[in-house]
C-alpha cells in the first residue's frame, strides 16, 4: 500500500459552503485531499506544483454518499485549482468527486486550427493514450502534435487514482477507502494497469463525466467512443465542445461530433453562455451531436423523458423546463462569459444550474 501522508495537501470539512456571496449552501459535510498524480501509478508524470495535483472530494458521512462518481476535467492550461468550488459543490450533492489533473498544457483549438482529423486524434490520444485501443475493436489515436502516453491518459490517471484511494488506510480525509472500489472492475483484457488491482476498467455506469471548455469537450469524445455495451452514466458539458473546421471549410462541426455515440444522447447535458465568444460553435455542435437524424444533445429517452430544447435560464435561476441544453444570458461582461458557466465567483446564481445538471434534473 502506498504512503499517502505526503499527498494530503488540504482537508476541508464544510458544514455550509458558500461561493462568493452565492445563494447556495449545503448541509452536507465534505472532506477532501490533494494527491500527487505520480504517486498513484507507474509512468505517470510528476506535477511540480500543488495546484496541479488531483483534488478528491466526498461527503464525510457514508450515509450521505451516493454510489455515483463525478469525474471533472478543467479547461486547457488550467489547473485543478480552477475547479475547487464546483468540485466541492458536486460533493455537497452527495457525489464522490475526482477533479483530475490531465495533460492539458496545449489548446486543442490552437493545435488543430480547423484541421478536422486533428480534433479526433488529439482528443482520443489524450483520453485513451497514444496508440492505445481501449478494448478489442476500438480505435487507437496518434496525433503528431500531441504526445500523451498510455500512462498519462485520462483513463489511466482515473483508474490509478481510484486504485490508490481504494487502498489508502482510513483517514479523516478518506474515511472509507472501500467506497472508491466500486468505480472500477478487474479485466485481464484492459490495456491499463494499476498498482494494486492490476488490469482494470472504470465502471462507467456509475460515472458522470463533466468538464469545462477543453475538458468539457473530452466528455463527449469519451462518451462517444466507449464500447456500445459500456456507456457513461451521464456527461455534463460546460461551454463545450467548440471543435469546428474553420472559416475556410464553412465552420462545420468536427467529424467526431457528427459520429454516432456509444452513450445515448439522452444522457448528454450542457450549459453555455449566450455571449461566449470563445465557444461560438457550441450551440451548433450540440444540435449536430450524434449525426444526421440524431436530434443532438438531450435527444431520445424512454417515453420522451429526454429534452433537446435549448432554454434560456437567465442568471442560472430560470426554469430549465426539463431541457438538457441550457443557456445563460445574464450580463457578466463579454470577457467573463466563457468562464461564467463554471465559476460562481463571476455569477453566483449559476449554482442553481449546476445542481440541475449534476443531478439530471433532480433524478439522480
Amino acid at each position: 500500500m502506498m504512503n499517502n501522508n505526503k499527498t494530503i495537501f488540504a482537508v476541508f470539512t464544510l458544514l455550509a459552503f458558500v461561493f462568493c456571496a452565492a445563494t447556495y449552501a449545503s448541509s452536507v459535510a465534505v472532506v477532501e485531499q490533494r494527491v500527487q498524480p505520480a504517486d498513484t501509478g507507474a509512468g505517470i508524470d510528476r506535477e511540480l506544483l500543488n495546484r496541479d495535483w488531483h483534488q478528491v472530494v466526498q461527503p464525510q458521512q457514508a450515509s450521505e454518499r451516493k454510489d455515483v462518481l463525478v469525474l471533472y476535467l478543467v479547461g486547457s492550461l488550467a489547473s485543478t485549482n480552477n475547479a475547487l468550488d464546483i468540485s466541492r459543490f458536486a460533493a455537497g450533492l452527495g457525489y464522490g468527486v475526482l477533479n483530475l489533473q490531465y495533460p492539458n498544457r496545449t489548446v486543442v483549438g490552437v493545435i488543430c486550427g480547423g484541421d478536422d482529423a486533428c480534433y479526433e486524434a488529439y482528443r482520443g490520444e489524450t483520453i485513451f493514450g497514444q496508440d492505445t485501443a481501449y478494448a478489442l475493436g476500438q480505435p487507437s489515436y496518434n496525433e503528431l502534435k500531441n504526445f500523451v502516453t498510455r500512462e498519462n491518459s485520462i483513463v489511466n490517471r482515473l483508474l490509478n487514482l481510484l486504485d490508490y484511494l481504494a487502498h489508502q488506510s482510513p483517514t479523516a480525509n478518506n474515511p472509507q477507502p472501500a467506497y472508491w472500489r466500486q468505480f472500477l472492475y478487474q479485466d485481464p483484457n484492459s490495456p491499463y494497469s494499476t498498482a494494486n488491482l492490476g488490469s482494470v476498467y472504470p465502471a462507467w455506469s456509475k460515472i458522470v463525466v463533466a468538464g469545462h471548455s477543453q475538458g468539457g469537450g473530452m466528455a463527449p469524445m469519451l462518451a462517444s467512443n466507449l464500447p456500445n455495451a459500456d456507456p457513461l452514466r451521464r456527461l455534463v458539458m460546460f461551454a463545450a465542445p467548440n471543435d469546428n473546421t474553420g472559416g475556410r471549410n464553412g465552420n462545420l462541426s468536427a467529424s467526431w461530433i457528427l459520429a454516432p455515440s456509444a452513450t445515448p444522447l439522452e444522457r448528454y447535458w450542457g450549459l453555455r453562455h449566450a455571449d461566449d465568444g470563445q465557444g461560438s460553435y457550441v450551440q451548433q455542435n450540440w444540435a449536430k451531436m450524434g449525426g444526421v437524424g440524431s436530434g443532438g444533445v438531450g435527444s431520445g429517452g424512454v417515453g420522451g423523458a429526454a429534452n433537446n430544447a435549448e432554454v434560456d435560464i437567465g442568471d442560472g435561476t430560470g426554469n430549465p423546463q426539463g431541457a438538457q441544453r441550457l443557456v445563460l444570458s445574464a450580463d457578466v461582461g463579454g470577457v467573463n462569459a466563457h468562464l461564467s458557466v463554471s465559476d460562481a465567483s463571476i455569477l453566483p446564481t449559476v449554482v442553481s444550474a449546476w445542481e440541475y445538471l449534476f443531478t439530471a434534473g433532480g433524478t439522480d
